[in-house]
């Protein structure tokens, strides 16, 4: 039994080999120096490129360390890229990483269930990039005259004046006894 799991297992790992090609793309010299600074990003970008070659359990150790190293990168993101969209691209590409280390946790690696995975990964990874890339071009595009009065009128959240429910409540009560007692009198 043993020895067949290791039959169809050293026949994926030609697969395996062959549908990992993960790339990290070229970007704006802005973000690849924000990037640079990030040492979480820098050391998971190290792991993604060292590609194992030598057997089925070389993946499986790199597949978990990635998805160890992908665990964390969505709360720690710097701040320029601290946004809903790139902090969603690292938990779509986190999530990839978590779906390949179970398939690569099991006895016989479902290879028609990896490759698909290694080919989302890496657009989730050139999608990460890809939104960096565009932060960093919009906040390039000057604003227009009034630009910044026109957004604030139009954000009610900040519009909204802050109220004290518990104070209100209390108001509410006071003059609703006030009410009963002037019936009383």
């Amino acid at each position: 039994m043993v020895g067949e799991i290791e039959k169809k297992n050293q026949a994926s790992l030609n697969q395996i080999n062959s549908a990992w090609n993960i790339s990290i793309p070229t970007t704006e010299q802005e973000v690849t120096v924000e990037l640079t600074k990030w040492k979480d990003f820098q050391n998971f970008v190290r792991e993604i490129k060292q590609k194992p070659n030598t057997s089925i359990n070389a993946y499986r150790l790199k597949i978990n360390n990635l998805s160890n190293r992908a665990d964390s990168l969505y709360i720690n993101t710097p701040a320029k890229f601290n946004q809903p969209q790139v902090r969603s691209r690292l938990v779509a590409m986190h999530t990839q990483l978590q779906a390949l280390d179970t398939y690569f946790s099991l006895d016989i690696i479902p290879i028609d269930k990896v490759s698909p995975l290694f080919v989302s990964l890496n657009k989730e990874l050139n999608a990460f990039y890809a939104q960096c890339n565009e932060i960093v071009i919009k906040a390039k595009i000057p604003a227009e005259i009034g630009e910044k009065e026109m957004i604030s009128a139009l954000d009610t959240t900040r519009n909204a004046k802050t109220v004290n429910f518990d104070e209100l409540e209390t108001k509410e009560q006071e003059a609703e006894n006030n009410a009963n007692v002037k019936k009383i009198e």
